[in-house]
């Protein structure tokens, strides 16, 4: 009885550990979804008729918008903003080479929303968007998401992503 109990005992802390061991490096390595697929989805969820015209954030007007951004390494970067001031639209999704520089992007991204609450947002609805405006962070993925109206399923959207 005592060698039927120790070898029950045994294989319950063998399939214990075996279960704790998982993928050795606490799912680090796990691949980020696309970022261009999450934006393109979230957009056509609102609709034709509800979609503000957005452009790419890029070239010159990329240092201008998110000052020291192109310093950090990528693995993807969906940068995009309203074509009309009057619309608080924006998204800017980046996955990062180094998880160490998520804070820093971050701080970029808080600095965006800074200037366009005490700068840039000229219209009052705008100004509400911009106010509402958040910084998500999910690893080595730094998202700044402006979806006014549509904020909360934006972001509730980004978070699934990971889920």
């Amino acid at each position: 009885m005592k060698k039927l109990t120790s070898i029950l005992l045994s294989m319950t802390l063998i399939l214990t550990l075996a279960a704790c061991g998982g993928g050795g490096n606490g799912g680090q390595n796990k691949e980020a979804p696309d970022l261009n697929q999450y934006y393109e989805d979230f957009m056509a969820s609102l609709g034709a008729d509800n979609q503000p015209a957005m452009g790419d954030v890029e070239g010159e007007q990329l240092a201008a918008v998110y000052p020291g951004l192109e310093n950090y390494a990528t693995k993807q970067a969906v940068l995009k903003m309203a074509m009309i001031s009057a619309v608080a639209f924006e998204f800017a999704l980046v996955e990062l080479e180094n998880e160490a520089d998520a804070k820093a992007v971050a701080d970029i991204f808080q600095a965006r929303i800074d200037y366009q609450i005490e700068n840039g947002a000229f219209y009052p609805m705008t100004l509400e968007g911009w106010e509402q405006a958040e910084i998500v962070t999910q690893g080595n993925v730094v998202a700044l998401i402006v979806a006014q109206g549509s904020q909360d399923q934006a972001v509730d959207a980004f978070n699934a992503l990971f889920a």
